[in-house]
């Protein structure tokens, strides 16, 4: 056997088992994907499940929130109303009043600053 023909063999060798290795790879790749599309079909169930009970929610707290505005919307006036008017007594009362006169201070005598005593 030549030299030649060994190079031929070890060459072809080499490209069986490269060609092995990237039939074992995509088989393993396809393996792997197959899986991910199915978690990803159960995933796109319980999305779509979340996606029914978001609209729902939301519906269901829109009609709350309404018919609590409608029920308070006299309760929310009425406080208004006792709120400004006593702001409005609050401020006549203060308006009314006199600013009060300042007291007459006592002068105050220049202090000496004394040594302090060593205990």
């Amino acid at each position: 056997m030549t030299f030649q023909e060994k190079m031929f063999e070890a060459t072809a060798d080499l490209r069986a088992h490269a060609t092995a290795l990237a039939t074992a790879a995509l088989d393993t790749a396809r393996t792997r994907a197959g899986v991910a599309a199915k978690r990803v079909e159960v995933l796109k169930g319980s999305i779509a499940t979340l996606s029914s009970a978001s609209r729902e929610l939301r519906k269901v707290a829109r009609g709350h929130a309404a018919r609590f505005v409608k029920e308070n919307t006299a309760l929310a006036i009425d406080a208004g109303n006792d709120v400004s008017s006593l702001a409005r007594s609050t401020y006549a009362t203060l308006a009314k009043r006199q600013a009060a006169k300042p007291k007459a201070r006592k002068p105050q005598v220049a202090r000496k600053r004394g040594t302090a005593k060593a205990a």
